[in-house]
């Protein structure tokens, strides 16, 4: 999808779909996804907990305002059907819930040594899973539906501004289950030989292409002419006015 053609033409490698899904899909969306699911799972039974007291911590602020921009942009760009573009701002949310887990130090030192705070990071990460979901519906919906039941929640629209409200306290989530695998080298060779590896070869130069052609076309005429009875001159009937006779 973050290859479809759009306002130009553009060339599938195989090379670049796996890099893609390891790289943008599973080291991103879904090492967020995983990541913050397990975690619930392992320190609150599967239950989300009170993040009520820390959610309004100054310091989440710029996540917020980060997210709720990238959310204007990913509705404008959706709204103009920039389908790859929306794309793209979907998986940037994605990096801000990453960026936003590794920033606050989500780990068992956190959960034992500040659970509110720890409370309030797992709070808003979930919701802002959640509101994933929603944005990933239009382009990968079983991924979207995999994601809502990991959450035990329904399939939630997009709004036009994001808080971290979807999820409430005591709310018990589902386990945690792999999005994405990873695509090894081996496979990409396999589906290279299978489908096609012959869509990777370097795009032929129109002009050359051209160029080659005129010159096939006129030693193809050259030939004909030597072929004719030689010293005989063609009768051209171009501009012979033929009279039906009476």
């Amino acid at each position: 999808m973050s290859s479809r053609p759009e306002t130009s033409d553009t060339q599938f490698v195989w090379q670049d779909f796996a890099t893609k899904n390891n790289s943008e899909l599973l080291a991103n969306l879904g090492n967020f996804v995983n990541r913050l699911i397990k975690f619930v799972n392992a320190k609150y039974a599967g239950v989300v907990p009170d993040y009520t007291a820390g959610i309004n911590d100054l310091s989440f602020d710029q996540y917020k305002e980060s997210v709720n921009a990238l959310l204007k942009s990913y509705v404008e760009e959706l709204e103009e059907v920039h389908i790859r573009a929306g794309l793209e701002k979907a998986m940037a949310i994605s990096s801000e819930g990453n960026r936003f887990l590794q920033d606050n130090k989500l780990d068992s030192a956190l959960f034992t040594n500040s659970p509110e705070k720890a409370a309030a990071v797992v709070g808003f990460g979930l919701n802002l899973i959640y509101l994933l979901s929603a944005l990933i519906y239009p382009y990968m919906p079983a991924t979207s539906e995999s994601i809502a039941k990991q959450l035990n929640a329904p399939p939630r629209s997009i709004p036009d501004v994001w808080d971290a409200d979807g999820l409430l306290p005591g709310h018990v989530i589902g386990r945690a289950e792999y999005l994405f695998s990873r695509i090894e080298e081996s496979q990409v060779q396999e589906w290279k030989s299978r489908y096609g590896g012959k869509q990777e070869a370097a795009p032929r130069d129109a002009k050359k292409e051209k160029r080659k052609g005129k010159s096939a076309a006129r030693q193809q005429n050259t030939k004909k002419g030597e072929a004719a009875s030689p010293g005989s001159t063609p009768t051209s009937t171009a501009n012979v006015e033929i009279r039906p006779t009476v």
